[in-house]
């Protein structure tokens, strides 16, 4: 008999994960947290199989929190289970400890097996995921690098007073540069990070960030 600890803030999704959970786990166990600070509470109470947590949950939302479950309970499997994209995302947290990532776009199939696979203590990704991870493990020699980790000094800074609302304009004075070496310098992050726009800059860098005050 399992036990799982679903931790998400919308109420319809706690509710729809419990219905899967049961249609393949008849017997499971199902404890829920709407709240970081609840799921915290509640892996103090009881022992957990395996939390299925969303990234953007109130009291969380980076890549520290999984550290702070499986400091409650170590062997604890965690299991992503976010909105945001995988291909982004996936790896950060893979790195941080969790033992899983899935979209909520998956299919009812891909998250039975998604748990199923995380049960029988195996790591979970996406075939997709995990072929673009190996074709950059093979084109770099042989190691993995978050993509933001991949991002030169100069192109962190740049990123950084972009998120604090700086003009391209406005970074090139403060950094006493061209207005086109900020353009390149930008144009290369975003490529590196395969993202759009800010929004997708600002949930990136948001996630990779640990709480230092620990």
């Amino acid at each position: 008999m399992f036990s799982i600890l679903v931790a998400d803030d919308h109420s319809i999704v706690r509710h729809g994960v419990q219905h899967l959970l049961k249609s393949f786990l008849p017997s499971v166990i199902i404890s829920e947290a709407e709240t970081f600070k609840k799921a915290l509470y509640l892996l103090e109470q009881q022992r957990f199989d395996l939390a299925i947590l969303d990234i953007h949950i109130p009291g969380g939302d980076n890549v520290a929190m999984i550290s702070k479950l499986q400091a409650k309970q170590a062997d604890l499997k965690v299991l992503i289970f976010s909105s945001y994209e995988e291909r982004l995302y996936a790896m950060t947290f893979m790195q941080a400890g969790a033992d899983g990532y899935l979209s909520k776009d998956a299919s009812n199939q891909e998250f039975e097996r998604a748990v199923k696979t995380i049960l029988a203590n195996h790591k979970y990704l996406s075939k997709h995921v995990k072929e673009e991870s190996l074709h950059q493990v093979m084109s770099s020699g042989g190691t993995y690098t978050p993509a933001i980790q991949s991002l030169s000094k100069r192109e962190r800074e740049i990123a950084q007073l972009l998120l604090t609302g700086k003009s391209t304009s406005e970074i090139a004075i403060i950094l006493n540069v061209h207005i086109s070496t900020v353009s390149t310098h930008k144009s290369n992050l975003f490529e590196k990070l395969n993202i759009q726009n800010m929004l997708q800059l600002s949930s990136l860098f948001k996630v990779n960030q640990r709480d230092e005050s620990e």
